[in-house]
C-alpha cells in the first residue's frame, strides 16, 4: 500500500490532479517515489514458498531487507482519505476479517481505480495474495457483489475519498468493485472458462452437438480478435474463444487452437502485427474478429481474406459482434460484404444476438465490453459453426 501510494503521488504530481494533502511526497524526491514502486515490483515477484516460510516465523531464504524494509522504512504516509484508508474503515465496519485480509483487499482497490495498471501490477498482487492465502475480493468475507449494491456502496465512498489523481466518484468505485470481485474469482478459478465450458457441456443444445465434435478431423485454427476474445478482460469470467477452446480441448484434443489477441485490434493493426506469425503457425482455419474503423481497415480486410484463402486457409468472421464503438452507420454492414468479396464465410450470429432474451445483460459498466451472458450465447455459436459449418 505505501509503494502503490509514493507511485499515486508521482501521478499527482505529473497530472496536476490529486489534492496536494493527501498526495504529499514529503521529504522524497520523484526518484526515491519510483524507487518505492520498483522495490514493489521486485517484492511481487519474490519466492512465494519462501515468503510464507518467513510469515510464519520460520528459517527462509527471503530476505525482507532486500525490498520490503526500504518501503516500510520510506516514511510515505498514507492519510485517512485515501482511498485504500476509506476501504479499510468501511471493510472494518461491515465484516470481522481480520486486519491483514481487509487491508489485502483493500489494496487491490486502491491499485485498480488508477485504471492503467490493471494488466500489470495489479494482477502480481493478486497472484502474490492468493499465493499467501490472502482473500482477494469481497465475496469471501460474505459481502454482496451486485452491480446495484456496488454503486450503492460507491456512493458513500466517494463523500469520504480526497481528491485523487483518478476518478473517485461513485460510478469510478463501482466499476472498481465489479473488477475485483470478477477478477477474484478468475483467479481463484471459482468462475473462468474452465468452469463455463464445464457448465456448457452439461447444456442439452452442446451435449447433442459432442458426437459430431468428436469426430472433427485433426486441425489448426488461429484466431486473430480483439478484447472481445481475450480471457483477461474483467467484465466476464472469460470470452467465447478459451471457453469453446477448453471444451475442444476436453472433448477432442486433435483440434488445436491459437489465439493473436491485443485491445483494439483492427484489421489494419492485425495484418502489421499479427499477418506473419499466423502464416507461420500454419492454420488450416482463421477466425477474423477485428474492428474497421477507417477506408484503410477495410482495404487491409480484404487483403487478408485473399491472402489466406491464397493459401488454402479458410477464414471466417461474424456478421456481428455487437461492438458499441461500432456507431458509424454501415460499418457493419460495409465490412461483411468486404468480407465476402475476399471470401472470408461470414457466421451469422446478429440476429441470434439481437433476439437474446438476456441482451440487455450484455454491456457491462464500462460501456463497451461484454459480459458473461453474452460470451455464453457467442461460445454456442462459434461452437455451432465449428461443428456444422454453418454460416
Amino acid at each position: 500500500m505505501i509503494a502503490v501510494h509514493a507511485y499515486q503521488i508521482l501521478l499527482g504530481k505529473k497530472s496536476g490532479k490529486g489534492d496536494a494533502g493527501c498526495y504529499n511526497p514529503g521529504k522524497l524526491s520523484a526518484g526515491e517515489l519510483e524507487a518505492l514502486a520498483e522495490y514493489q515490483g521486485k517484492l511481487l515477484k519474490s519466492d512465494l514458498s519462501a515468503v510464507k516460510t518467513w510469515v510464519s516465523g520460520r528459517p527462509s531464504n527471503f530476505d525482507p531487507e532486500q525490498d520490503l524494509e526500504p518501503i516500510l522504512a520510506s516514511g510515505v504516509t498514507v492519510p485517512p482519505t485515501a482511498p485504500v484508508n476509506v476501504f479499510t474503515d468501511y471493510l472494518r465496519a461491515r465484516t470481522k476479517a481480520d486486519t491483514v485480509h481487509i487491508r489485502a483487499i483493500a489494496s487491490l482497490y486502491q491499485t485498480v481505480l488508477e485504471i492503467e495498471r490493471d494488466g500489470d501490477r495489479l494482477q502480481e498482487e493478486f497472484a502474490f495474495y492468493i499465493g499467501l492465502g490472502l482473500p482477494v475480493y469481497i465475496g469471501q468475507l460474505k459481502l454482496p457483489g451486485t452491480d446495484e449494491t456496488m454503486l450503492a456502496v460507491g456512493r458513500q465512498l466517494a463523500a469520504q475519498t480526497c481528491p485523487s489523481p483518478f476518478e473517485t466518484d461513485a460510478a469510478a468505485w463501482q466499476i472498481a468493485g465489479r473488477k475485483i470481485w470478477n477478477w477474484g474469482e478468475k483467479n481463484l478459478h471459482i468462475r473462468d472458462e474452465k468452469v463455463l465450458a464445464s457448465e456448457l457441456l452439461r447444456e442439452p443444445d452442446v451435449k447433442a452437438e459432442l458426437p459430431r465434435l468428436r469426430k472433427l478431423p485433426a486441425q489448426r485454427i488461429a484466431v486473430i480478435g480483439h478484447s472481445f476474445t481475450m480471457g483477461l478482460h474483467w467484465s466476464s469470467p472469460s470470452s467465447f474463444v478459451p471457453i469453446v477452446i477448453d471444451i475442444f480441448r476436453r472433448e477432442n484434443p486433435k483440434v488445436e487452437f491459437k489465439q493473436f489477441a491485443a485491445g483494439g485490434l483492427t484489421a489494419s493493426r492485425a495484418k502489421q502485427r499479427f499477418y506473419q506469425s499466423v502464416l507461420d503457425w500454419k492454420p488450416d482455419r482463421v477466425l477474423l474478429v477485428v474492428m474497421t474503423r477507417t477506408d484503410e481497415d477495410y482495404a487491409v480486410l480484404k487483403q487478408l481474406g485473399e491472402g489466406f484463402g491464397a493459401l488454402g486457409i479458410k477464414t471466417s468472421m461474424f456478421d456481428e459482434v455487437h461492438d458499441p464503438a461500432s456507431v458509424k452507420p454501415d460499418t457493419v454492414e460495409r465490412a461483411v460484404k468486404v468480407a465476402r468479396v475476399a471470401g472470408i464465410e461470414i457466421i451469422e450470429v446478429g440476429s441470434v444476438l439481437s433476439s437474446a432474451p438476456d441482451r440487455a445483460k450484455f454491456v457491462c459498466l464500462d460501456g463497451i465490453h461484454m459480459t458473461e451472458p453474452y460470451h455464453r450465447l457467442m461460445a454456442k455459436e462459434w461452437l455451432k459453426f465449428l461443428i456444422r459449418g454453418r454460416g
